[in-house]
């Protein structure tokens, strides 16, 4: 027994003694496994102006009928310098995702991730253990496979409800279950805009080593302390709102457009001029990957009047820099192939992950599936829309992630 405990110490040390060792790039931690935290120059020893900008986009929770022609929209409007359209991520819950509609993301370029199966409470995830969030993430790929068709091996990315982070609970189910990423941590004091003196904008990184996020840039949740070799990490950058305070999600902010007496055109101006201001933070500074991460109710409503200024001053925004020739807007996985070999952006468009068909690929969802039950766990009757014959039993959920 006594050797036992000396075993498990002796690794105890040595997991405190990685951690706390300095990340040096192409020292010890050699791309493409391994990427260091960093605020600097991505592509030295080309100098930074020779950098891409990218924008990471993303949207969060149910694809549904309703939001779905905002994302068809962005898809078939905007395409990035070499031709090749636009590309985001989409981060599911379950209950309502069309998983046909999904598939359809996917099919044209996009990334679907993984938000959850339950959609509950923030107190849920507060008290949840390794095993919930195991089971969680781990079903839901499952789900996401069996109903929308699509590889498991290209599910990779997670992002955790409400922006809540488990701690060393959740970094090791999400690692376990095979993810690739978390797009969770907020940085606040990693940003180019917060407090007296910028720490600058963090790169996406792996946890090869301590993330100097920890202890003073955990504001939502617990960060986790170990390290997990391999697993990225995309920060999402707070942005800032009019009042100055820092917010992670565009929806979440607080900011100079909600006003009920605003114009429409001149509340179009302002989201324009509001995403800009943030957007510039970065594109003037150190060229980290600028987030647009929000929740597609957004689009449609300001504060509680409905109307269509956030969506056409969105727009506008993605107008704007694409015509700056130098700015990618891509999912989270693109982003990342491209931090595992970074290159001045005249040779962004020859690597593989930005390239594109001459013609979209054929649908592997050709006839859809209406599956109506009274019930599910905790709530009434629901629809799963799926690209899979027959209709399960009963609904998928936690546990019974193919609905037996």
């Amino acid at each position: 027994m006594k050797s036992v405990l000396s075993v498990l110490l002796a690794i105890r040390l040595l997991s405190l003694t990685l951690a706390q060792e300095a990340c040096i790039q192409e020292v010890n931690c050699l791309r493409p496994n391994c990427v260091c935290a960093t605020t600097g120059n991505p592509i030295a020893p080309f100098p930074l102006e020779f950098a891409p900008q990218f924008i990471v986009l993303s949207v969060n929770d149910a694809v549904t009928v309703t939001n779905f022609r905002y994302y068809k929209e962005l898809l078939s409007t905007f395409s990035n310098p070499n031709g090749c359209r636009m590309s985001l991520t989409a981060f599911l819950t379950h209950p309502n995702t069309d998983y046909t509609l999904a598939n359809e993301l996917w099919r044209l370029g996009s990334e679907i991730g993984v938000r959850s199966v339950t959609n509950s409470e923030v107190v849920y995830w507060k008290e949840a253990n390794y095993t919930v969030w195991f089971n969680e993430l781990s079903d839901a790929k499952k789900i996401i496979h069996k109903f929308a068709r699509i590889p498991e091996e290209e599910i990779i990315g997670t992002r955790a409800l409400h922006m809540e982070m488990g701690g060393d609970e959740m970094y090791r189910a999400l690692n376990d279950a095979g993810y690739k990423y978390d797009s969770t941590w907020s940085a606040r004091e990693y940003t180019n805009w917060y407090g007296d003196q910028p720490k600058g904008a963090l790169y996406p990184y792996t946890l090869d080593f301590q993330s100097p996020q920890i202890p003073d840039d955990c504001s939502v949740g617990r960060c986790p302390e170990r390290i997990y070799k391999g697993l990225f990490v995309t920060p999402v950058l707070d942005i800032k709102a009019i009042s100055g305070h820092p917010c992670n999600m565009i929806d979440s902010c607080q900011s100079r457009y909600n006003e009920t007496d605003c114009p429409e055109q001149k509340c179009e101006d302002r989201v324009f001029e509001f995403l800009k201001e943030n957007f510039d933070y970065n594109y003037k500074g150190n060229k980290a990957p600028f987030g647009l991460h929000t929740l597609p109710s957004w689009f449609e409503s300001d504060k509680n009047v409905q109307s269509s200024a956030h969506w056409n001053g969105y727009k506008r925004f993605l107008q704007y820099v694409q015509g700056l020739g130098n700015v990618w807007i891509v999912s989270h996985s693109k982003l990342l192939e491209y931090m595992k070999n970074p290159v001045p952006v005249g040779d962004v468009g020859n690597l593989k992950a930005f390239q594109c068909p001459a013609i979209d690929p054929d649908t592997n969802c050709p006839s859809p599936m209406r599956c109506e039950y009274d019930s599910f766990p905790g709530s009434g009757a629901i629809t799963l829309t799926s690209c899979t014959r027959p209709c399960p039993a009963t609904y998928p959920w936690v546990g019974n992630p193919y609905g037996n």
